[in-house]
């Protein structure tokens, strides 16, 4: 009798056709919300501040970094009702934010600083000291990686901050190429858009290594780089900063598909991904700008009509939803040690003497994205366990957070507990 066993867990999977997006329109300072099962586009969902420049999005709010204002607006993705202002500092002009769980993150690109956000309270907690102008950022393994655009000083002294998150302090500093303005995590490393200096300068990628701390490569796109979407863990598209281009790179050899001799058309000055779709913003100032939706195969699907000169856009993260009831099954003992782990896990699970021909176990990270199947030969009546080492399905180490990991018996889940990865 041939078993196997995979973790499971019952989320709520997003498509094409359940997907709700957000872009930030600068010119018309507003909220533009669009339902892709719908087709429908409220370009004014809600009115934003001064100089509105980049969202973040969680399953409840979206944060609206309002640059003129100083401030960031949260926002109800329901209602549109503005819920706060989170006031950041005065002349901070603040730039980008990034969520990890409760807290958020925004650069204040013209007084060098990065400050922490309390989403709980809705309140600034604290503050440090990083490069030049910073601009965009991610995270990774407990890390977050700022980009130093130092445009203040002509491009002088680029580079890249590593913020310690448990200590909120900066760990070190990486030289970069001109320009880093967009930053993503991919495949375990940091990857880098340097858009160059618009003139004479062009874009470059920097692809960084987390564990030396160090630029391991560099990509020559020739054109004004802008931010990152990543396609089914492969191909990773870069937003052209003009807007009319679109550039394109293998995420694990690093060859290039497309340059700007070569570019992917039409292109646009943002982009986005889920799993199936490519999302990208563009358009020309003055005028209304447009969300094409490709799929995966580059074949335009649809178009919406958004608001003037748009600057950002975020799809709403996916949501984790798992019954009470699968979370107490006794008779099953699920559990993990240790928890909190690092990196290394022991499951353990009890099948007493029920043995069937479908036994599942799989790992996914709170957004319901699957991060690993497990595989065992020797499942038995009685006590069983397997190890996860803390890595995804490619063998990349993932980041610190919260997982969860499922049975699942003939096509039932049974028992659903979660474990916490500290590093």
């Amino acid at each position: 009798m041939r078993k196997s066993l995979v973790v499971f867990i019952v989320f709520t999977a997003l498509n094409l056709w359940s997907v709700v997006g957000f872009v930030v329109n600068s010119g018309s300072e507003t909220l533009s919300r669009i339902d892709f099962e719908s087709g429908d586009v409220e370009e004014a969902f809600c009115a934003l501040g001064s100089m509105p420049n980049r969202v973040g999005l969680t399953s409840e709010f979206a944060y609206v970094v309002n640059s003129g204002d100083n401030s960031v607006q949260k926002i109800d993705i329901n209602t549109g009702n503005t819920i706060a202002e989170i006031y950041i500092e005065n002349s901070s002009n603040p730039y980008d934010i990034i969520i990890d769980e409760s807290y958020a993150y925004v650069t204040g690109g013209m007084i060098n600083k990065v400050y922490k956000i309390d989403l709980s309270t809705d309140e600034v907690i604290g503050s440090i000291i990083v490069g030049g102008n910073p601009a965009g950022m991610t995270i990774l393994d407990g890390k977050l990686y700022v980009g130093n655009s130092d445009y203040g000083t002509g491009y002088s002294n680029c580079s890249v901050s590593v913020i310690d998150l448990l200590a909120f302090s900066v760990e070190t500093t990486i030289p970069t190429e001109v320009n880093p303005q967009f930053l993503s995590a991919i495949n375990g490393n940091i990857h880098v858009s340097c858009g160059g200096d618009w003139i004479t300068i062009f874009g470059m990628i920097c692809i960084i290594d987390p564990a030396s701390n160090s630029v391991i490569n560099t990509l020559d796109i020739d054109g004004v780089t802008s931010n990152f979407a990543l396609i089914q863990d492969n191909v990773v598209y870069v937003a052209d900063g003009y807007g009319s281009l679109l550039y394109a790179y293998d995420a694990n050899t690093f060859d290039i598909i497309y340059d700007n001799s070569n570019p992917f058309i039409p292109g646009g000055s943002m982009v986005t991904s889920n799993d199936e779709n490519l999302f990208v913003l563009g358009g020309e100032w003055g005028q209304n700008f447009t969300v094409k939706v490709f799929d995966v195969n580059e074949i335009l699907l649809n178009e919406y009509t958004v608001g003037l000169y748009a600057t950002d856009m975020k799809i709403v993260p996916e949501v984790v939803s798992v019954p009470e009831e699968q979370f107490v099954f006794p008779n099953y003992e699920l559990i993990n040690y240790p928890n909190p782990f690092n990196p290394t896990t022991t499951i353990s699970f009890n099948l007493t003497t029920e043995i069937t021909d479908s036994i599942e176990l799989v790992i996914y990270n709170i957004k319901g994205q699957e991060m690993k199947q497990l595989n065992s030969n020797q499942i038995s009546a009685g006590q069983n366990s397997i190890i996860w080492n803390g890595t995804d399905k490619y063998g990349h180490p993932v980041s610190s957070g919260v997982y969860y990991y499922s049975l699942k018996l003939n096509g039932k889940t049974v028992a659903t507990k979660k474990c916490l990865l500290l590093k």
